[in-house]
Formats: C-alpha cells, sequence, structure tokens
C-alpha cells in the first residue's frame, strides 16, 4: 500500500472510491447473512477503513479490491446462481485486498515510501 508523500496529498476522488467500495463490501456480506444490523455495521466499518485507506492515497489497493470483488461475483455467479454472488463478492475482494499488499510487498513500493520520508 502506498503511503502519500507530505508534499503530494492523495487525489481527490481517492476518498469517495475507497469510501465506496469497502462500505459495499460490508453490505454484501451483511445482505447474504439477511441481518440488516451486521449491514449497517459492515458499511459503516467498510466507510471508516475506505476513508482511511483513501486519506493514505492507496489507489493501487483500491484496485486490487474491486477487481477481486467483480471477479469474486462473477465466479460464484457461475458456481452457485445468485444466492452465493454477495458471499463470492465479498471474499473475493478480501482475497482482492491480499493480493494488493503482496504485490506492494514484492515491488519494494513501501520500502521507497519509508526512504522517502526519512530525516
Amino acid at each position: 500500500m502506498s503511503s502519500r508523500d507530505a508534499n503530494h496529498p492523495p487525489a481527490a476522488w481517492q476518498v469517495p472510491v475507497g469510501i465506496a467500495i469497502f462500505t459495499a463490501t460490508g453490505v454484501l456480506v451483511g445482505l447474504y447473512l439477511h441481518h440488516w444490523a451486521t449491514a449497517v455495521g459492515g458499511a459503516v466499518f467498510g466507510a471508516l477503513i475506505g476513508m482511511g485507506l483513501g486519506k493514505l492515497g492507496a489507489h493501487r489497493f483500491f484496485i486490487s479490491v474491486a477487481a477481486g470483488t467483480v471477479i469474486g461475483a462473477l465466479v460464484g455467479w457461475e458456481a452457485g446462481g445468485s444466492s452465493v454472488v454477495p458471499l463470492m463478492a465479498g471474499t473475493g475482494s478480501a482475497v482482492g485486498g491480499f493480493v494488493g499488499i503482496t504485490i506492494e510487498m514484492l515491488t519494494g513500493n513501501h520500502r521507497n515510501d519509508w526512504e522517502k520520508r526519512a530525516p
């Protein structure tokens, strides 16, 4: 996950996109469980996580989560029909996040960000 440099604030679109992606993920999990309180709690928690990641400028992370959500939903639709789509979309977004973090770690981008901030 790339952090923003003090001289380069995140783009204006990153915070709303982060909120939208993670709120949708929380709602999908709650809807799959057929529990509105879980959907609302997931939406609030997802919005907080998305806002925090958006402020950090984690746009590559958002892309991996969004791609995981879409791919997971498509796999769920093909494998089990419409009843499995919300669960697979939520699971796909989680896996997409893990893949995004792993790519960041393997490419070494996180090290460059820390070196930029060192005094």
